[in-house]
């Protein structure tokens, strides 16, 4: 593949741990993908026009200073992947405004949770956020820690719906498992209605008995059906499938926290097409204790 034809895998990197963590996990990508991959720094110079012209740096000074930072990243992913294309690249825009940028010409982009965003306290770092709402292609969020990489002894999981959203989604894990000949896990949460202090049963339902066993029934229904679109293509892959009950952000990321990946689609099935990333999505970022990948 010539460097014109590679959309390249791009990892943001800012020297922390974390970020290093993510280095090493985008290499592995890159590899499996059969792309370049690309580490980027963000100077985080230029927020508004007249920063570029105060006269206390020069754009020069901060692209050289931020491909030092990026050399760096790139040395890790070396040591990772020898024989990888790697490639440095600076901008003088927040973390955030560079990525996405870049993503719009990107296989996939990698950032670390958290890193040295400046509202470090939260869950989520802001960068991290804000890269999985607005990024143009799938997003990976990597947490701090010792990560498995697929195979066949690490599992990679799947949310799913059977919305648009997680079909984008399911295709997505199957390539994955597929590149990485590991075990491919399907899952689906359902919430119990809620039911009054009087017991009146929920709106629609004779009771809160049958209104749980059709919720039941349907979350099954949606892997099952997952499961056999997966085998009909893919029949060599090993595809299990689990249904939980509770707060799907929650209990998903629950399930997968032994995963090597979880990957979940950008909306799904309840959630208002005109937000730039869903409820549940944001919900399972701030709990999943493994990298989460975003499919639009």
């Amino acid at each position: 593949m010539s460097s014109s034809d590679a959309h390249p895998v791009v990892v943001g990197f800012d020297g922390s741990d974390r970020a290093t963590k993510a280095v090493e996990f985008a290499a592995h990508i890159a590899v499996h993908q059969g792309e370049p991959l690309v580490v980027l720094h963000a100077a985080d110079r230029i927020r508004f026009v007249q920063d570029a012209g105060v006269g206390l740096w020069t754009a020069k000074q901060a692209h050289e200073a931020a491909l030092r930072i990026a050399e760096r990243g790139a040395q890790v992913a070396r040591h990772v992947a020898p024989d990888l294309e790697i490639t440095t690249k600076s901008s003088l825009s927040s973390p955030a405004a560079a990525i996405e940028e870049i993503s719009l010409t990107a296989r996939m982009v990698v950032v670390g949770n958290s890193g040295r965003g400046r509202v470090s306290g939260i869950l989520l770092g802001s960068t991290a956020y804000h890269v999985a709402s607005v990024a143009r292609c799938p997003v990976t969020i990597v947490p701090a820690g010792d990560l498995p990489i697929p195979g066949p002894d690490h599992k990679v999981s799947v949310a799913t719906d059977g919305s648009p959203s997680s079909a984008r989604a399911l295709r997505q894990a199957v390539d994955v498992a597929r590149r990485y000949n590991c075990p491919l896990e399907v899952v689906t949460a359902w919430e119990r209605p809620y039911q009054d202090n009087r017991g009146t049963p929920p709106q629609g339902y004779p009771s809160m008995a049958q209104a749980v066993k059709v919720r039941t029934a349907n979350a099954q229904t949606v892997v099952e059906e997952a499961q056999a679109e997966i085998l009909a293509e893919q029949s060599d892959l090993t595809v299990t499938t689990v249904v939980v009950e509770g707060r799907a952000e929650q209990e998903i990321a629950r399930v997968a926290a032994d995963s090597a990946a979880l990957i979940v689609g950008a909306r799904g099935r309840s959630e208002l097409s005109s937000l730039l990333l869903g409820s549940t999505s944001r919900g399972v970022l701030h709990h999943a204790k493994c990298p989460v990948q975003i499919i639009r």
